[in-house]
């Protein structure tokens, strides 16, 4: 099952923090697991980028893979530049993978949330 962990929130000095902690853990021999979490400063940041129609996409792309953008918008009803624009949104997050050959899937069986209310 491959699971996407996101965080809203969380300040950028607590995410600088992980990261610097890590990555000294690591310049000190100790092995350092990754992970794949995605981190929004706040809600609206978080419904700007996972909005309805690119969960629909995500839910679609996870069951069908696409043989490119024209494709995956005709299976969805939708305009192509606009689908084009919820791809390369979705694909910069780690959420839609794209093929060299323009092919398009989803590896995301589950995406887990932490929405800080109080920091």
């Amino acid at each position: 099952m491959v699971r996407t962990e996101v965080e809203v929130g969380r300040g950028l000095r607590a995410a600088a923090a992980d990261v610097a902690e890590a990555w000294k853990a690591a310049e000190a021999g100790h092995v350092v697991a990754g992970s794949d979490r995605i981190l929004f400063r706040d809600w609206s940041a978080l419904c700007a980028v996972l909005t309805p129609k690119r969960y629909d996409l995500l839910r679609h792309l996870r069951q069908t893979p696409e043989t490119g953008i024209r494709a995956l918008a005709r299976a969805l009803g939708r305009d192509v530049r606009r689908v084009h624009e919820d791809v390369v949104a979705l694909a910069e997050l780690g959420l839609v993978v794209r093929g060299e050959d323009g092919s398009l899937s989803s590896e995301i069986d589950e995406i887990v949330s932490t929405i800080r209310i109080a920091a």
